[in-house]
């Protein structure tokens, strides 16, 4: 059977459940046995620096360069077109329930974004929807379930929140029926060996921890005017990262300050949840970026964050302010991938804002998006590069993105994910 880009078919449903954990060395690729046998012809694909004129395969839904099929079931002439990997969004939060999610994950699959990381969920709540997820006709996350905080720390007010407002009803009475499940309170090494397992029990897929103004831990923790605005203790930072890489779990930091950057950095955090000194207009101290860049610590961007603040008198000031510190990581070539935690948007419109900005090439924002993003969202899988071996997961695109970038989402004319066209 042949086919062209514009050719669209009804893909099979199949779920793959093979899972590894994160932080090992050992990447893995599903194999699809409902994919395609293809050969895509005279496309340029996308190396990690420039554009190849090559010829692909497709079987099992891996992707080779090499090995030729003996027979095609389709054959897709590319035409000069040019394929990327997919998009990822590396932090959000909007998948966990049933509200609007249709919607939601239309709009991911839409715009090319395949994979997505949930930085906290409840696992009562989105078990029920898993169907939706991992498979190769839909998009794939990965998951911390409850965060790690302090008694009245952040999300603690936002879980209240949301149980007060009807959003919980059927599953919590409650704040405290969330505990364990919206969040785990840790407020000493105790609590921590005490609740470990528990922890390990919900099987996350990594861990999140909460650092809020950390530099005024003191202050805020026994303070209930700061309910919802603090977070652990710092000295138990580097206890929680110890323990969690010896049951080879990753660590993602939600980071305020830059002095809760500084603690999650020297701390041997894996990832950075969100881009320091968002709100609140500091310089990051430049030794504190070379460091994480030694360590290779992964900082996700959120700064769409701000646009929250556009009626405030400080914005333009904290807009500036963050160009400044995204200089300062660019310079020190730190990994940045892009992720946006707006619930009601996912990474396109955080794309947008980071290209307006005007500070990275569009080589670097493409590779932020397709290769970091995805490589701190499912770092045990072979995807994020078009290679030999990797998943055929990918987007065609028609025009060039490291010529024009600004418009890539409605570039795409087609969208390819372990080896099954998307429509």
């Amino acid at each position: 059977m042949k086919t062209n880009v514009y050719y669209t078919l009804i893909v099979l449903f199949f779920l793959v459940s093979c899972q590894s954990k994160e932080n090992t060395d050992k990447k893995e690729s599903y194999i699809n046995p409902k994919s395609l046998t293809m050969e895509l012809k005279n496309g340029n694909w996308f190396n990690g620096n420039t554009f190849e004129k090559k010829t692909a395969w497709v079987r099992n839904g891996i992707l080779s360069f090499e090995n030729k099929n003996e027979l095609n079931d389709t054959i897709i002439n590319l035409k000069g077109k040019y394929v990327i990997p997919p998009f990822a969004e590396a932090h959000n939060h909007n998948l966990e329930s049933a509200f609007q999610l249709e919607k939601r994950i239309n709009s991911y699959l839409k715009n090319g974004v395949f994979y997505v990381k949930q930085l906290s969920s409840i696992k009562k709540q989105i078990d029920p929807l898993m169907h939706h997820y991992n498979k190769p006709n839909g998009i794939d996350i990965s998951m911390a379930h409850a965060p790690l905080t302090a008694t009245g720390g952040h999300p603690v007010a936002l879980r209240e929140w949301f149980l007060e407002s009807g959003w919980f009803e059927g599953l919590f009475d409650t704040l405290d029926d969330i505990e364990s499940h919206g969040f785990f309170t840790i407020d000493n090494q105790n609590d921590l060996e005490n609740k470990w397992s528990h922890i390990l029990s919900f099987k996350p897929d990594f861990i999140k921890i909460m650092l809020l103004h950390s530099e005024e831990y003191e202050k805020r923790k026994n303070d209930t005017t700061f309910f919802g605005k603090k977070g652990l203790n710092p000295a138990l930072v580097p206890i929680i990262v110890k323990k969690a890489h010896e049951n080879n779990l990753r660590v993602s930091a939600h980071v305020e300050t830059a002095h809760d950057f500084h603690v999650a950095v020297k701390s041997g955090v894996d990832e950075i949840a969100h881009f320091p000194e968002i709100f609140n207009g500091n310089i990051v101290p430049r030794e504190d970026v070379v460091l994480a860049r030694k360590k290779n610590t992964v900082v996700t961007t959120t700064i769409s964050l701000i646009n929250r603040k556009k009626e405030d008198s400080l914005y333009t000031d904290l807009l500036d302010n963050i160009k400044q510190n995204l200089k300062i990581f660019k310079e020190e070539k730190v990994t940045l991938a892009i992720g946006s935690d707006m619930f009601n948007d996912n990474s396109v419109g955080e794309f947008q804002l980071l290209y307006d900005l005007n500070i990275f090439s569009n080589l670097e924002l493409l590779k932020m998006w397709v290769e970091n993003a995805a490589k701190t969202t499912l770092p045990n899988r072979n995807i994020g590069h078009l290679q030999e071996g990797f998943e055929a997961s990918f987007l065609v695109l028609d025009s060039d993105p490291l010529a024009d970038i600004r418009e890539i989402n409605n570039s795409i004319v087609l969208k390819v994910k372990q080896g099954e066209i998307l429509e």
